[in-house]
């Protein structure tokens, strides 16, 4: 019978042996990418779209437009100007070496994620809170947000346009922009306490999303 110690030393091996299978490829199980260009990056009905690599060495790619998904595939099938993004080490470029890898968004594009009525420390504001990667997203902005669920806090990633509105709609959902987090590790580490706060940034917010919209509009006249 096995110690405690030569249980948990089985558990990692099987761990580490099922990233390797993830991760490995052979001329029987080549590997294969998520795969977008343009604006179908952006098309929720392409996000599973896939392309099996012609190299047997080849990689995934994500490639970026500021934080919007401008490309995914595989490295040396990409356009010329993804492909001198990743030669660069750009942070606009993100690699990976595992089957269907490239599904995430940018790696600084990290949100706090978590449900205060699974786990009570998500209604808490601080720095204890870790936040993680988020997945690629759709929208052609990146967010995070906090919202008011209840008796509960919800903290996550707002990936999508219809996402965002939703949460631009709701006097208890707050947006904010992962690149401002300042000296915090996220920057949806706060709380909305109360209806007012969020209602307060809601209205400042949502007339100059119109007075924006109006401006373009008379642009294209």
């Amino acid at each position: 019978m096995l110690n405690p110690v030569g249980v948990v030393l089985l558990l990692c091996l099987c761990l580490v042996a099922a990233e390797l299978k993830d991760a490995s490829v052979s001329r029987e199980s080549p590997r294969q990418c998520y795969s977008c260009a343009g604006i179908n990056c952006q098309r929720s009905t392409r996000q599973n779209a896939t392309v099996t690599c012609s190299d047997l060495l080849d990689v995934c790619v994500t490639a970026y437009d500021g934080f919007m998904v401008s490309e995914r595939g595989c490295l040396l099938e990409l356009s010329l100007a993804s492909q001198a993004k990743c030669k660069a080490g750009h942070e606009q470029c993100q690699l990976c070496n595992g089957q269907l890898c490239n599904n995430l968004g940018r790696i600084d594009f990290q949100c706090i994620q978590c449900d205060g009525s699974e786990d009570s420390s998500c209604n808490v504001a601080g720095t204890s809170l870790t936040p993680s990667q988020c997945a690629a997203p759709t929208a052609s902005n990146s967010y995070c947000y906090v919202k008011v669920e209840g008796a509960n806090l919800q903290r996550g990633c707002a990936l999508s346009v219809k996402q965002q509105q939703n949460c631009l709609g709701d006097s208890e959902c707050s947006l904010c922009l992962p690149q401002n987090a300042g000296k915090s590790r996220a920057c949806n580490d706060y709380n909305l306490n109360s209806k007012s706060g969020a209602a307060q940034a809601h209205q400042l917010f949502v007339p100059l999303v119109g007075f924006v919209s109006l401006l373009a509009l008379r642009a294209l006249q």
